[in-house]
């Protein structure tokens, strides 16, 4: 969840540029980028794909990481039932069942099951650039960080909320150091993972938000690459709106790990600050946006708290 509470620090900025590397804010997912000549081998990393239902999207996320050319693509899958299974067969994957029913889980098993010295996670609505991997390892290494996170740009900007999306992840991912990476499109070095694996417990969401703040702490550097990857942001209002309250939980349940009210209270405080800035920052476009992701991402919370709760009281009695 972009502008999500970490620690006491919003991460914006004031002017916003649409260029990265050519491409500009509102332009589609070139498909022509993805057929361009494949990459060096990336023998030392372990491509990690979580699927549930990805069969729209999944073909061209494959493909895209194939011409990477990596030494492995794992696949967990989350009991898909729209063909996604059928699709991940047609390619040299190594397919594992998700039997954690935990979004951390999964990850973590595909960790587990990797055998390169980097870990990159790939979700099945990204489509990597070009070159992708190659310049995350070497930004990786030149900055000495132990994860780093692709620039994310819509792959289609057909509706507002795809848009608002994209000058909002636009605004997050500036190039350089930074507190907390997501696992959209991004590349760890796996002993890393291995001796601070993903907190279980998070099953919807913010499993990356804990995993940043436990690395963090533990005085390891996170960044932002100037590598780009296209993402498929939700095109209908009613997915939107589904999968901010699915981050609801995974912020109660970060609130009620580290003992942090202000973290339930994030969400709303977080939209109110960019609403009262928009003029300021020249983000007026974004303040249905904000106005719907705060409230939605709070009541996901109450009802998060309201069964961490209960199951908690159920396990003590």
């Amino acid at each position: 969840m972009s502008h999500q509470f970490f620690g006491t620090t919003y991460r914006t900025t004031v002017n916003l540029q649409y260029e990265f590397a050519g491409i500009r804010s509102g332009s589609s997912f070139a498909e022509s980028e993805v057929s361009q000549k494949s990459s060096e081998p990336n023998t030392t990393v372990s491509v990690v794909v979580l699927t549930k239902n990805s069969a729209l999207t999944l073909q061209k996320c494959l493909e895209a990481i194939l011409h990477e050319r990596p030494k492995e693509i794992i696949a967990v899958d989350a009991q898909s039932t729209d063909g996604t299974l059928n699709i991940l067969k047609r390619y040299a994957v190594k397919i594992l069942d998700d039997k954690q029913r935990s979004i951390a889980g999964s990850r973590q098993t595909g960790v587990n099951a990797a055998s390169g010295k980097y870990v990159m996670f790939v979700d099945s609505d990204v489509v990597l650039t070009p070159g992708c991997i190659n310049t995350m390892i070497r930004e990786l290494e030149r900055n000495d960080w132990v994860g780093i996170h692709a620039i994310l740009v819509s792959a289609e900007n057909v509706s507002y909320w795809q848009r608002a999306q994209d000058r909002d992840y636009l605004t997050y991912y500036i190039v350089g150091p930074i507190a907390r990476i997501d696992t959209i499109a991004a590349l760890f070095k796996r002993d890393v993972l291995i001796r601070c694996p993903f907190d279980q417990s998070f099953a919807e969401s913010a499993e990356d938000v804990d995993l940043s703040r436990r690395l963090t702490n533990a005085n390891y550097k996170l960044g932002v690459s100037s590598a780009i990857a296209y993402h498929y942001h939700r095109r209908e209002f009613s997915a939107f709106v589904r999968q901010r309250f699915r981050n609801g939980f995974g912020t109660a349940r970060l609130g009620l790990k580290y003992k942090e009210n202000r973290i339930f209270v994030a969400p709303l405080v977080t939209s109110l600050s960019l609403v009262i800035r928009s003029p300021i920052t020249r983000q007026m476009s974004l303040i249905p946006y904000v106005l719907v992701q705060g409230p939605v991402v709070f009541a996901g919370v109450l009802m998060g708290l309201s069964k961490f709760t209960r199951r908690t009281r159920a396990a003590s009695s």
